[in-house]
């Protein structure tokens, strides 16, 4: 059972890790791309330098194992539908790789692009709201999981009441998002009990 929680982790921290690498190695190839004020789907979009390298790397790749980490992370804890609705955040992130058209949002890839990420969080949600209440799991499992959607929510809030830009809601959801899936890998690998 530790090597398959240790081999959950790893994969689970593996999407971190290509994601950031990808973030790094693509931002830093394109001179137009600015860290604190773009959007990390500009590096997949539509005409820009390495585009179809960063939808490849940055989305699909940590997609495929976002679906992987998700899938396997419910089933070690039993639960079919958290294994369900974490494996289709997955998804939903590797679709985000339809380069949206930074120029017109409004044409039917860009809105398919925001789509996939919008689903795939709202998937994500619902799927820390079921480790919240899970009884079953170590205390601290399901108070993390409550205070990481309750902390995203409060992101988007901000943005809504006008407290921050869209750029930086954007970064918060991804570094929250990334944040709680590398936080529980590291806890897989290091063989720590979660149920």
């Amino acid at each position: 059972m530790i090597v398959r929680e240790k081999n959950i982790g790893i994969t689970g921290l593996l999407s971190v890790l290509n994601l950031l690498a990808a973030l790094f190695i693509f931002g830093s190839l394109n001179p137009e791309f600015s860290f604190t004020n773009d959007y990390i789907s500009e590096l997949g979009a539509k005409g820009e330098p390495n585009a179809l390298y960063f939808n490849l790397f940055g989305f699909i790749t940590v997609g495929i194992l976002l679906f992987v980490f998700g899938l396997t992370y419910g089933n070690l804890l039993n639960d079919k539908l958290l294994s369900v609705l974490l494996s289709l955040f997955g998804l939903g992130f590797a679709f985000t790789a339809i380069p949206i058209d930074m120029q017109l949002s409004r044409t039917p890839v860009s809105k398919a692009h925001i789509v996939a990420i919008c689903l795939g969080l709202a998937f994500w949600l619902f799927g820390l709201s079921r480790l919240g209440y899970n009884k079953k799991l170590k205390r601290k499992v399901r108070i993390r999981a409550n205070l990481t959607a309750v902390i995203l929510v409060l992101s988007m809030m901000g943005f809504v009441f006008g407290l921050w830009s869209m750029p930086i809601t954007h970064r918060l959801v991804f570094g929250i998002v990334f944040s709680w899936t590398a936080w529980t890998s590291v806890e897989l690998i290091l063989k720590k009990r979660i149920e």
